[in-house]
């Protein structure tokens, strides 16, 4: 490097020859021409700034590289950010799928279980008509083999049940009757008022006799009710058959009968069927008029 000292103005001088002037300069104990020292100073100089924007340009490319990273690491967030939309929007499309899927299962499911309904319903209906003709198929089945049994051994009219053919009488084969009357036309027909003397004839009549539903009104507040061939006539509490057989075991009476109720007493037996086979006798007014039941023995 060139001082001030070495560069002075102050050992200026001028030589003057023939040919023309030439400016010095005097460095140290040297006089040197003017233009070469100042070309040099000029070179140092240009080679002084070169180091510095070498030296600056390195200092930039490290800070270029220093913030590269996060320049990179920002572009693969918003990268990331952009795919993680894509795929939130593409979870809430498929989830709104699977919706619009499962409430149209949920609807298939109502529809089946609806069907599955009304299958059962008519199921059930199908089912109660097949137990209806059962029953009937077993009632018809019952009254031809009756019929089938009756045929040359009882009347025309008249059932047979296991020894004993049986006529009953209805208002359609006639008027009503008092318990006199309706064993007169038993006597008239060639049998008698029925004499019911064992529990397989009473639940044979039982199932034989029409039922009367007790849930419409109380069974004695009825007039219903069928004439058997029963009474306590001559003595009062003592009950014997129209063939004078005298009740020995109880009889099948419904819960608190015979009670003789009335002024003029009750001393005739009828029988209506309420719901216990075993239970359906009671005692009336004689002069009342009802259906009544035949018995005579076969042919």
């Amino acid at each position: 490097m060139i001082s001030n000292d070495d560069c002075s103005t102050d050992t200026l001088h001028h030589n003057t020859r023939n040919n023309g002037s030439t400016r010095m300069v005097r460095v140290g104990s040297r006089s040197l021409p003017l233009y070469p020292c100042v070309i040099v100073c000029l070179g140092l100089l240009n080679t002084i700034l070169m180091l510095t924007a070498i030296v600056i340009g390195v200092y930039c490319g490290k800070g270029s590289e220093e913030s590269a990273p996060h320049q990179i690491t920002a572009q693969a967030l918003i990268i990331e950010v952009r795919q993680l939309q894509i795929m939130q929007t593409e979870a809430i499309k498929a989830q709104e799928e699977a919706k619009q899927a499962l409430e149209e299962e949920l609807r298939s499911h109502q529809q089946l279980k609806l069907q599955l309904e009304q299958n059962k319903t008519l199921s059930d209906i199908v089912q109660k008509q097949l137990e209806t003709l059962d029953v009937e198929r077993a009632r018809l089945q019952s009254d031809s083999s009756d019929i089938l049994e009756s045929c040359g051994r009882c009347q025309s009219g008249w059932l047979l049940f296991n020894t004993s053919c049986y006529f009953h009488a209805t208002p359609a084969s006639g008027p009503l009757k008092n318990w006199a009357d309706s064993r007169a036309d038993c006597v008239r027909r060639g049998g008698n008022l029925a004499v019911i003397d064992n529990l397989e004839e009473q639940i044979n009549l039982f199932e034989y006799l029409p039922k009367q539903d007790s849930g419409i009104r109380p069974w004695w507040k009825t007039s219903g009710g069928i004439w058997i061939g029963l009474s306590d006539i001559h003595t009062e509490g003592k009950w014997v058959w129209v063939n004078n057989v005298t009740l020995q075991d109880g009889g099948c009476w419904i819960q608190g009968e015979p009670n003789n109720h009335g002024e003029v007493g009750e001393n005739c037996a009828a029988v209506l069927n309420i719901a216990n086979p075993r239970a359906t006798w009671f005692d009336a007014n004689c002069q009342e008029n009802k259906e009544w039941l035949c018995e005579m023995d076969p042919n």
